[in-house]
């Protein structure tokens, strides 16, 4: 068993500097240097692309140039990564960062639909993203029932009925 372990670690040794890169990215990004902060999390993601955290803080980044495919990509890739156990950090419970990801990829959605014409140009497709942005609002806070943000939202974005075809 102690084998397993070592190997275990030996195998993930990679991610010790990646943390700490991590950390000057986000600082870096508290800072308002996004692009220093971009392409050191892309340089992170480039050793290891399995890692859920640094793929948040893009989302966030390109969230707030009003990137919405870019940010939704990232979210996605997250919440994927999530789902299937990969979290790196263990300062943060589980269902705490995989709500969080859920509800940040939910209103990346709903601020995308916000910014779009599609309502007007198509709307079962509008309803059919905005149904998607709804049902991850109540995931998240399935997930994790005290996610503040999730609560607030699954009250204010709720599902809509899709017109017949």
């Amino acid at each position: 068993m102690t084998d397993e372990v070592d190997v275990a670690e030996d195998q993930e040794h990679h991610l010790v500097p990646l943390g700490t890169r991590l950390q000057k990215a986000m600082q870096l990004r508290a800072d308002g240097k996004d692009a220093e902060a971009t392409e050191l999390l892309q340089a992170i993601l480039s050793t290891d692309p399995r890692l859920a955290e640094p793929r948040l803080e893009l989302a966030h980044l390109a969230a707030a140039r009003e990137d919405w495919d870019e940010a939704e990509a990232q979210a996605r890739m997250a919440v994927d990564v999530l789902r299937s156990g990969g979290q790196w950090t263990a300062d943060v419970p589980a269902e705490a960062l995989l709500s969080f990801s859920v509800n940040l990829l939910a209103e990346v959605i709903y601020r995308s639909l916000q910014d779009s014409e599609l309502i007007f140009t198509d709307r079962p497709a509008f309803d059919r993203r905005w149904n998607e942005a709804a049902g991850l609002f109540v995931e998240a806070l399935r997930i994790d029932p005290s996610n503040e943000d999730a609560r607030y939202w699954t009250t204010h974005v709720q599902a809509r009925g899709l017109p017949e075809a």
